[in-house]
């Protein structure tokens, strides 16, 4: 008969303390990258608000459609204040 023996467990795939601290690390890294990443869409968002408002301007729009189109600018400049994006960013 053959020599059945169960299946061992290989201690080198045990995740260790490092391991976790390095996971920990990875995934605070990535998570700032998207938040990042997020800001930057509200700039963009912002900066294309502020194109069309700027175009309804010059294109001698009505006041009232030049009211409506204030709202999403002071929309997205307020969730781009409330993320911490300083002003220097959005000018640059």
């Amino acid at each position: 008969m053959a020599n059945d023996r169960p299946d061992e467990i290989d201690v080198d795939d045990v995740p260790d303390g490092t391991d976790t601290a390095t996971f920990a690390d990875t995934l605070v890294a990535r998570g700032r990258a998207v938040v990042d990443r997020v800001d930057m869409g509200v700039v963009a968002a912002l900066g294309f608000a502020l194109g069309v408002s700027s175009g309804l301007v010059l294109a001698g729009a009505p006041r009232v459609i030049l009211a409506l189109s204030a709202v999403p600018v002071a929309l997205t400049l307020r969730s781009a204040m409330t993320r911490g994006v300083r002003p220097a960013r959005l000018v640059n």
